[in-house]
């Protein structure tokens, strides 16, 4: 449950700090809150790191997409303020760490990173490609009927 505020307060810090205001300061904070949501809902299921960072970093797309088409605002002051609480950076500090002291725990620290690291990519590609291809069907659609 502290990961799931902890998430909220992060993306609401990040969106502060890119200066959103009013409505969009609390969508892009709830949007990063929900991509905690399933990341911890995903892990709970006992999926692996990628596949729970993957759906996370979709869910968060999709509804950065959504909410940037409802109210007229571009998909990046949601989408990086709620990407912000699923970069995973003890994972890359303890990689280091290890790295740095000699111990034999550094690739696994690495390996995970890297799984959650392009988990996080890999569900930003998809859900970016489906909501362009969506867009393109409807933008099409609305040309055939004129």
């Amino acid at each position: 449950m502290t990961g799931i505020i902890g998430a909220f307060a992060g993306a609401l810090g990040f969106a502060c700090m890119y200066n959103l205001s009013g409505r969009n300061l609390w969508l892009a904070a709830f949007n990063g809150m929900m991509g905690q949501i399933v990341y911890v809902l995903t892990k709970a299921a006992d999926w692996n790191e990628f596949a729970a960072m993957a759906a996370a970093s979709l869910t968060v797309t999709l509804l950065a997409e959504l909410l940037a088409r409802i109210f007229c605002s571009p998909v990046t002051a949601y989408l990086v303020c709620a990407l912000i609480p699923l970069v995973p950076g003890k994972g890359i500090f303890e990689a280091i760490r290890c790295w740095i002291l000699d111990y034999a725990d550094a690739g696994i620290w690495a390996r995970i990173t890297f799984l959650q690291g392009a988990g996080i990519a890999a569900g930003c590609l998809i859900a970016a490609g489906v909501a362009r291809t969506l867009a393109g069907y409807r933008k099409q659609k609305k040309e055939a009927a004129s």
